[in-house]
């Protein structure tokens, strides 16, 4: 592999120009395309990255021998027609979450990169946040786990004209996010959603995740609040974990198990009855921004010649429940199992 990966990406809505920015700052990395359908962001994009290529034409910069890997940040609904063109001219592929909307097409494009022998990376950019990971490695036996379960919320107002209900939309990060730290594959889902002002689609959603051992994820997605919430309550037998992404300095709180008196009291014991937390650590997290991070680790699994750690695998199984929570907030909450 050449010394900088030359990249093209294909749109610049809501996140392309968080993307394009942070592949440009890459110093092994060029962006030498942007492909965008409407002129206006193509302009906007012109004025931030004067030596930018732009098109409106997506085989354009798959014909452009030098372009190693592509960037997908557009529309839910094109990634699988998108990233199968890429996958299919031999360029690798960074692909905004969802990988798919659905498990069919995730699963056909998880295949056709293993059959090319290219590296698919998928935008669940939580994982890579140096408070997650932190997470995760206290919800082992001999820290705050194992985990027993695990609560999520995140709400904001939503989008001026949505395209795709708030499971699909808004629950993504957080399904990703379960599966990270439940560390196995779900066993079954059930959803339930609501509609308030829209007629046709969910505005606010609670999907429940069963996993192995009996550790459950519970999710909450909104698009009925007028600020945003991004938090996560985690859950162990030696005590528990509270993330909160909006915070600007102690985004999480370690919290050990803490005392109980009322525990084996007995009728003639004097002692004051009383609970209360264990103590609270507060840990120093690298000042790092996931995306940069995110990025890198796709760059870096091009010339490894492996998936990033937010790959097909974990894009497909972010789909199929996604799915199914779909499937289930239409059957009125019914439980379906994943096979």
């Amino acid at each position: 592999m050449k010394k900088s990966i030359v990249v093209a990406q294909a749109g610049y809505g809501y996140w392309g120009p968080n993307l394009l920015r942070v592949f440009h700052e890459l110093e092994d990395c060029r962006v030498k395309w942007l492909c965008e359908l409407k002129p206006g962001r193509l302009e906007a994009a012109r004025r931030r990255h004067a030596s930018l290529g732009t098109t409106e034409d997506f085989e354009e910069i798959l014909r452009d021998p030098e372009v190693d890997a592509v960037v997908v940040a557009t529309e839910i609904v094109s990634h699988f027609r998108l990233v199968r063109a890429a996958l299919e001219a031999g360029k690798h592929v960074f692909v905004e979450k969802p990988l798919a909307h659905s498990s069919a097409e995730a699963s056909a494009l998880t295949r056709l990169a293993e059959k090319r022998r290219l590296t698919l990376g998928v935008g669940h950019v939580f994982l890579y946040h140096p408070a997650v990971r932190a997470l995760k490695a206290e919800f082992a036996p001999a820290r705050l786990g194992p985990l027993c379960y695990v609560d999520m919320i995140r709400v904001n107002p939503g989008p001026p004209q949505p395209k795709h209900d708030v499971i699909w939309d808004m629950a993504p990060h957080d399904v990703a996010l379960a599966l990270f730290l439940a560390r196995a594959r779900p066993t079954a889902v059930r959803a339930t959603g609501r509609r308030y002002l829209n007629a046709k689609l969910d505005e606010a959603a609670s999907i429940e995740i069963d996993f192995p051992k009996g550790v459950l994820a519970r999710i909450h997605v909104s698009w009925m609040s007028s600020r945003r919430v991004r938090r996560v309550e985690a859950y162990g037998r030696r005590g528990s974990a509270f993330y909160d992404d909006v915070e600007p300095f102690e985004k999480l709180r370690l919290v050990s198990a803490g005392e109980d008196t009322r525990v084996g009291a007995g009728a003639r014991d004097t002692k004051a009855l009383y609970y209360a937390a264990g103590d609270i650590r507060i840990p120093a997290l690298p000042p790092e921004e996931p995306l940069k991070t995110e990025c890198r680790d796709f760059l870096d699994a091009i010339r490894a010649r492996r998936q990033p750690l937010s790959g097909p695998a974990m894009g497909l199984e972010v789909v199929r429940v996604l799915e199914a929570a779909a499937r289930s907030a239409a059957a009125k909450g019914r439980t379906l199992r994943l096979k």
